[in-house]
């Protein structure tokens, strides 16, 4: 723009200095000087046409005193009688020099500008009327033409980062808006795919905000959203960013955070916030839904919508709870998600799949739960039980590690041999998931989880129960998350392939497992030709 600019204004100023010639001018007037003078500045046009985008900046500071230097040669050819028309170019440079560079520059600038109207001054000495009042007023006329054009640059620049800020700013809350969220989103996440560092996505939603609206009015409303962007701004790091999507939705970005930093920090803020509302007329509640990168998508649009589908899967289960979503897996129990829009879940019951999901994680086993429900789901239909049967045996499955809450870390993480104590520690994890499922109205999930760890043989636990007493849907639980268990790399050992899982499986038939489960399954795995085992096993 300063090179377009520079050009305009010396095209401008050559083609005004022609057209003074055909006015009548003072006796020592040099008409061929001033045609010379024009064509230099034509020259310097087409130059700047020409080279704007490779010109160096130091030829463009230098130009305004170039510009100075042509018109002190107008001045001078123009004859002494002329010297006060002519000057007036000396006002294009000083604002063109004001209005591009800092005050010191413009100054310097407006310095020789002075400087070459005293030469003209001096030389013409004699031959002009009052020459000491020309200078003053050109001089005074300079200084304060910069000053107002410095002055006035400020107020545009302190407008536009005033209105730059507005732009990206949420009126109501002052945090950032969805368009500075989009741009900023962006350009962390390309951040990300250059450095190969996760990022997180938390996206947040509150609870029945509507009824904030119509029992206490909009102002109360408006209240309420500051109170969670404040809230929300005080539980994060200086480096991530809260912004408001619109309406009584919020995100958070958090870079360098993995899966389980952004959970988390989900589950701070979905704390905080119910912490902060807790003794209002109106309590609020949020669901959050968590999407990272890479584990969840690689571009903004896939972890948009990687999170808001786990934002939705919050409601479904019941709301006030933190949701993760993983590329190329529903992270919500399909059966939990059919009870819920059916409307026979359990209050509870979402709670106790976020349990489950962190015993997977203080286990290191992530996905655990989740092959044990996909396989208990496969079994159940091979074995000819309905679709709501299926339902509640995919649930046990999901829930059948949920007693492990209660387990140290030290035993729950141990790779090798357990001690007489530790492991009479870990036999009591089915009693303990029994009377957790039991007070959710669960009790038919209750009694299988109770009985999944029991064999056919009456050496399983907690009761010793034998074949005849042990509950088939149990069996299906205890063979889905032996398979699991046997398939999923550690990182202690790697995992069985599926022949060899199978084949251990029908070992212990008759023994550990029922035989018919054993075959149902087996026979799935056989007919699926092992895609499906496959797929969940390397999810898991």
């Amino acid at each position: 723009m300063m090179a377009r600019t520079y050009a305009y204004l010396f095209f401008a100023g050559g083609t005004l200095a022609l057209l003074t010639l055909l006015l009548p001018g003072s006796g020592e007037r040099d008409a061929l000087g001033i045609v010379a003078l024009s064509g230099v500045a034509y020259a310097t046009t087409v130059g700047f046409l020409i080279g704007f985008d490779r010109l160096p900046m130091w030829v463009l500071q230098a130009s305004p005193a170039v510009g100075a230097l042509l018109v002190t040669g107008v001045v001078s050819f123009g004859g002494p009688l002329a010297i006060g028309a002519y000057s007036m170019f000396y006002f294009w440079v000083a604002l063109v020099a004001c209005y591009f560079f800092g005050f010191r520059t413009a100054l310097l600038q407006i310095a020789f500008c002075v400087a070459c109207l005293g030469v003209s001054v001096v030389v013409h000495d004699g031959e002009m009327p009052l020459p000491g009042l020309y200078l003053a007023m050109g001089t005074g006329t300079l200084l304060v033409s910069g000053v107002l054009i410095v002055a006035l640059r400020s107020q545009i620049e302190h407008v536009v980062s005033r209105l730059t800020d507005a732009a990206g700013t949420d009126v109501l809350t002052g945090i950032s808006n969805r368009r500075e969220f989009e741009e900023r989103f962006g350009t962390e996440l390309e951040r990300s795919v250059r450095s190969g560092s996760p990022m997180g996505l938390v996206v947040i939603d509150l609870d029945w905000f509507k009824e904030v609206n119509d029992r206490f009015g909009h102002d109360a409303g408006d209240r309420a959203l500051r109170m969670v962007a404040r809230v929300l701004e005080e539980q994060t790091r200086r480096i991530d960013m809260v912004a408001r999507l619109g309406g009584e939705e919020f995100a958070v970005v958090a870079p360098d955070a993995g899966e389980e930093e952004t959970y988390r920090l989900a589950e701070r803020l979905r704390r905080e916030v119910k912490s902060a509302f807790s003794e209002h007329a109106r309590p609020l509640t949020t669901s959050c839904g968590v999407a990272t990168f890479p584990a969840s998508g690689g571009t903004a649009s896939d972890l948009l919508r990687a999170a808001d589908r786990a934002l939705y899967a919050a409601k479904d289960l019941g709301r006030d709870r933190t949701i993760v979503y993983r590329r190329g897996e529903d992270e919500i129990s399909m059966a939990v998600a059919r009870r819920a829009r059916a409307g026979r879940a359990s209050p509870r019951l979402a709670s106790l799949v976020s349990m489950a999901e962190s015993v997977d994680r203080r286990k290191g086993t992530p996905g655990h739960s989740r092959a044990v429900e996909r396989f208990c789901e496969s079994i159940a239909r091979s074995m000819g039980f309905t679709d709501a049967e299926v339902e509640e045996i995919s649930l046990a499955g999901l829930l059948h590690d949920i007693g492990t809450i209660g387990l140290p870390e030290s035993v729950l993480s141990k790779t090798g041999r357990l001690s007489d104590d530790e492991w009479r520690e870990m036999r009591n994890h089915p009693e303990i998931g029994a009377r957790i499922l039991s007070t959710a109205d669960l009790d038919s999930v209750s009694d299988w989880v109770y009985a999944h760890h029991e064999r056919v043989d009456g050496s399983g636990y907690p009761r010793g129960l034998k074949n005849g007493q042990i509950p088939v849907e149990a069996q299906i639980v205890a063979v889905a998350d032996a398979f699991a268990a046997m398939t999923a790399d550690r990182s202690y050992r790697s995992g069985k392939s599926i022949d060899d899982a199978v084949e251990e499986l029908r070992r212990h038939a008759g023994s550990q497992f029922l035989p018919e489960v054993v075959d149902a399954f087996a026979t799935r795995a056989d007919k699926s030709g092992g895609e499906a085992y496959e797929a969940a096993r390397s999810r898991a």
